[in-house]
């Protein structure tokens, strides 16, 4: 499959694609973690076009929102989950999470079949004192999965009966029964061994996994054997996530975090934007429907 470039960066930590159909001006948003910035990035111009919003920083990861009928946006911040407006406005603080050790921030954070936010700690200390956390547009806050070194990718099956939630510190996939209530239980291995950061699912079933350090992203299929892998001119890759007007382009961000001067030599095109043309198309993304 061929690799594009499609937004030429220098994030540091570039993560959470989120695609945005509008029909106006299609796009695909993405945030850099540590400058607090979401980016908007039209499908079909050039990057002089790109806009940004600002928000507190850390800004972990985030999805569009409805807000009473307006657009907007859910976010994890470092401790808090808030909701903004489209320009950035904090309109009010959905839940705070009280971290286990100090130095700790929320990360990865997607929403649920049930319109909940779903998002991770991590734990940078090296422990496993991090978790993943449920979140009502209520602003009801739980912890669904504890013992976690660094929660990052989450996805659930097509018809939401199952789970896919990812521990990069022990390289692993996870996979569970995903009650109607947002629990976890029977928890297994879907893959191991790979150091799995962002996760997406297509119309098959399947899942993309971005590895962290290794410069590909792999489709699994539903029983967690590997059956494609893209190979990327960039190392560190986190996050994947499908666009594009027919949703067959697989967006693939990264990050230059912790890269030395000769490596980002090597690889300057570290912290950029690529894309790849897939047979099969992504599923849309939610929308979070939440009250002011």
């Amino acid at each position: 499959m061929r690799v594009d470039l499609f937004r030429p960066t220098t994030a540091t930590l570039g993560e959470s694609l989120v695609w945005d159909g509008a029909a106006d001006a299609p796009a695909m948003l993405w945030c850099d973690i540590p400058a607090g910035i979401i980016h908007r990035s039209p499908f079909e111009v050039g990057d002089d076009d790109d806009t940004e919003v600002a928000l507190p920083a850390p800004v972990a990861s985030f999805h569009l929102a409805d807000i009473d009928g307006e657009p907007g946006f859910i976010a994890s911040l470092g401790d808090r989950i808030v909701l903004a407006d489209a320009g950035g406005l904090e309109l009010r603080e959905l839940a705070h999470v009280e971290h286990a050790v100090a130095g700790m921030r929320l990360n990865e954070g997607k929403v649920d079949p049930a319109g909940r936010w779903v998002t991770g700690s991590m734990d940078s200390s090296g422990g496993s004192a991090a978790a993943f956390y449920s979140v009502t547009p209520e602003g009801s806050a739980r912890a669904i999965r504890r013992d976690i070194g660094t929660g990052n990718g989450l996805e659930w099956s097509l018809d939401g009966s199952r789970i896919y939630f990812t521990d990069t510190a022990t390289s692993t996939i996870y996979t569970g029964t995903y009650d109607d209530d947002g629990s976890i239980s029977d928890v297994d291995v879907f893959h191991s061994g790979s150091p799995h950061d962002g996760l997406t699912i297509d119309d098959d079933g399947w899942l993309w996994s971005a590895h962290y350090g290794e410069g590909v992203v792999v489709r699994y299929d539903d029983g967690g054997t590997e059956r494609e892998r893209v190979e990327l001119p960039i190392p560190n890759v986190t996050s994947v996530g499908f666009g594009g007007l027919d949703r067959r382009t697989l967006f693939v961000a990264s990050a230059r975090e912790g890269m030395e001067p000769d490596e980002l030599e090597r690889y300057p095109l570290s912290g950029s934007v690529f894309t790849v043309a897939t047979a099969t198309p992504g599923r849309p993304a939610r929308v979070f429907s939440a009250a002011r």
